[in-house]
């Protein structure tokens, strides 16, 4: 666990360097986090998890007023390769709160597509989440997902967690 965290801090230094140069936000979002296990089964083999997602946002616009991305996650107990891997892929629309200068500051988004469960069998199931977001500084910004999948095994990909993000 100690190894993935600081590769993860590791590659968000690297990514921050890099990131320098641009004035705006590309198309490219890095998350990192911690997720806990609503689900009870899955709460048995897992106490908790490390989170790590990536979002794209292309350029089009599934719902009005709302920013799409398509998200990528795993959800871990370790870099192991062990049972307790959660894979969700999502396809997300964002809805931003603008302030009263017409900056956007916060926003809240939901999201549904698959995950796939490898916690006590591996399945791929149906998954969807529901969350908040804000920003934290220029291009860094935090969110609190919950994330809800079927039944795969007994086990479900349910979860609340919180991350902090660098958009590129």
């Amino acid at each position: 666990m100690k190894r993935t965290l600081i590769l993860a801090a590791l590659g968000m230094s690297a990514a921050g360097c890099y990131a320098q140069s641009y004035d705006q936000p590309t198309n490219v979002a890095f998350r990192l986090g911690y997720a806990y296990p609503v689900d009870s089964v899955t709460r048995d083999r897992v106490r908790g998890f490390i989170g790590v997602g990536i979002d794209y946002f292309p350029n089009l616009t599934l719902l009005r007023n709302a920013e799409t991305s398509i998200s990528l996650d795993w959800l871990g107990k370790s870099g192991s390769g062990a049972k307790g891997n959660i894979f969700p892929i999502l396809l997300n629309q964002r809805f931003y709160n603008d302030s009263p200068s017409g900056e956007r500051k916060s926003w809240f988004f939901f999201g549904a597509g698959v995950a796939i469960v490898d916690v006590v069998s591996t399945k791929t199931v149906l998954a969807a989440r529901v969350g908040y977001g804000f920003m934290l500084g220029e291009n860094i910004f935090g969110e609190i997902p919950f994330l809800y999948s079927d039944s795969a095994g007994g086990a479900r990909a349910t979860s609340i967690g919180a991350y902090v993000g660098y958009r590129f």
